[in-house]
């Protein structure tokens, strides 16, 4: 299955239309993030970690009958998945206090979060 179209691009990842209209390629590129954006690194094998253990979550899901968009990986930063309408919902894990976190509710930058945060 081969990429063609830039779909969209987004902070971390970037989607591919296919010859096939239904489906497309999702690809986990090493880019992070801070500020909403305003500053973009690099960070080694992030895309690799990400498609892979998006890969691991979508497979449980289905194990356990729920059906997903995932069809199969391409490549170490690639997966084919299925053409879907979006539900517009990020979630981001926080195990130490960082950034807008540490802004917003005036803690200390740099301590534990124990239990992890799930910010929505």
């Amino acid at each position: 299955m081969q990429k063609q179209a830039e779909l969209y691009r987004g902070k971390a990842k970037t989607v591919y239309s296919t010859e096939n209209p239904d489906l497309l390629v999702l690809e986990f590129r090493n880019d992070t993030s801070a500020g909403d954006g305003a500053r973009i690194e690099q960070f080694d094998r992030k895309g690799m970690v990400n498609n892979k253990f998006n890969y691991f979550i979508m497979s449980k899901l289905a194990e356990a009958g729920i059906p997903t968009q995932m069809e199969r990986l391409l490549s170490d930063t690639e997966c084919l998945v299925k053409k879907l309408d979006m539900v517009p919902v990020e979630c981001v894990v926080r195990n130490r206090a960082a950034g807008s976190l540490v802004k917003r509710l005036g803690i200390e930058e740099g301590i534990e979060l124990n239990p992890p945060l799930f910010d929505l």
